[in-house]
């Protein structure tokens, strides 16, 4: 495939900071040629090892200095044409070219070669991992994160004074998810609960005191995790709703470097004590499943908990960033049982690929995930679809941001369902 035409621009997110779109053009020999735009998002929690992003600005500088090794190449494959974009940047952090560049000429790339072929995104995606390993026969479940804590929280400064809260909840998502296969009727449950406990929190704290945090989760004046956790419990019980919960603690966040205790709840923990704490919230709420509950480098920590509560799904994000290095020593640790797909947190379609390829091979299970500062693109539901990932994470069942992922899924559900109840 040839690239004829590629521009970057500059667009912006989900928290009105400005990221990078590319625009290409492409043809594949005589072939009439096709336009496709991508576009990339940025964390706010985000884990040492990912790597690093240039300022829009800096990347526009460096794409003018690329650009003549791309345009009018003919690129066999994916591989060569990521291949590509690493050598030129040269470095392991990719902080020559920026993360942010390299992946949005490599979603833009992958694009434009699955519609060259008359492919679905999700299919061609789908031949990229199928070509490494067997891909599981299942569709992704969504995680809605429907309460926001941590790093995606500003909490109104008046709610000390009013409330007694100045800081968000430690944990920093609280997430419902689908106890069903059918994603479909998973879509529809979780926005009809994010809507019932929308209003539920209005009840219980004032309508004017329910806010929306980074993810478009709710964010209100709760005093511990725990009472977060009941009013959520007690509304799937007394509407029977097909919901379990989840849990992303992005322990990272509240972790003390300099004796490795972490401090939640006004309490200094231990990682033993802490151990012994999601143990009784595991068994107290039936987690379906805990993310990051330790610091980004507790590889022993974690795999002291995943003995613990075998029957909860153990994902490690900030641990592994999606890094095949990374997700080699967590395996060899066992220290968890699943790991978290952020492509960019790698910065190529080649190597994220790669990393659900490691993780399969071991057993593990995947779930591709937005980030906080996202943009409208919905690249990562095709590739959640593609290579059978557990489950596609994309915040709250709510704004055009996350739900543009959801939507996207819903789509190809349907197109793999046509006779569903939906």
């Amino acid at each position: 495939m040839i690239l004829s035409e590629t521009k970057i621009v500059a667009i912006k997110d989900s928290r009105g900071s400005q990221t990078l779109e590319a625009h290409i053009t492409a043809h594949e020999g005589d072939s009439k040629e096709i336009s496709v735009v991508a576009s990339v998002p940025a964390g706010k929690s985000t884990g040492i090892h990912e790597v690093k992003s240039l300022s829009p600005a800096l990347a526009f500088e460096q794409f003018e200095k690329i650009k003549r090794n791309i345009i009018g190449v003919n690129f066999h494959d994916q591989q060569e044409f990521d291949a590509l974009l690493i050598a030129l940047d040269g470095s392991l952090d990719k902080h020559v070219l920026g993360g942010n560049l390299i992946l949005v000429l490599s979603e833009g790339f992958a694009r434009a070669f699955a519609a060259t072929r008359d492919l679905g995104l999700n299919q061609y995606l789908h031949q990229l991992l199928g070509s490494k390993h067997k891909i599981p026969d299942r569709f992704p479940r969504p995680l809605f994160n429907i309460i926001n804590g941590g790093a995606h929280v500003t909490i109104p400064s008046d709610w000390d004074k009013k409330f007694g809260v100045s800081k968000s909840l430690d944990i920093q998502e609280f997430q419902v998810v689908p106890a069903t296969d059918d994603f479909a009727l998973g879509l529809s449950v979780g926005k009809e609960f994010y809507s019932k406990l929308g209003y539920e929190l209005g009840k219980i704290y004032g309508a004017e005191n329910v806010i929306l945090g980074d993810e478009a989760g709710y964010v209100c004046p709760f005093k511990t995790n725990e009472e977060a956790l009941e009013i959520i419990q007690e509304l799937i019980n007394r509407y029977l709703y097909p919901l379990k919960i989840g849990l992303d603690a992005a322990a990272s966040q509240f972790h003390n470097d300099a004796d490795d205790s972490y401090m939640i709840e006004g309490a200094e923990r231990t990682p033993e004590e802490l151990t012994m704490l999601y143990y009784d919230l595991a068994h107290a709420y039936e987690l379906i499943s805990l993310e990051d509950p330790f610091n980004e480098e507790a590889f022993d920590d974690f795999a002291g908990l995943q003995e613990k509560i075998p029957k909860t799904i153990l994902i490690t994000d900030d641990l592994t960033t999606t890094n095949p290095e990374r997700l080699s020593k967590a395996i060899s640790k066992k220290s968890a049982n699943a790991i978290l797909i952020k492509p960019n947190q790698i910065g190529t379609i080649t190597e994220t690929i790669d990393v659900i390829s490691m993780a399969y091979e071991n057993g593990w299970k995947t779930i591709v995930s937005h980030r906080s500062g996202e943009t409208k693109d919905d690249f990562i539901a095709d590739l959640a679809v593609g290579v059978g990932a557990w489950g596609l994470k994309s915040g709250a069942p709510a704004t055009e941001y996350r739900m543009a992922k959801y939507s996207r899924a819903l789509d190809l559900w349907q197109k793999i369902n046509p006779s569903g109840p939906f």
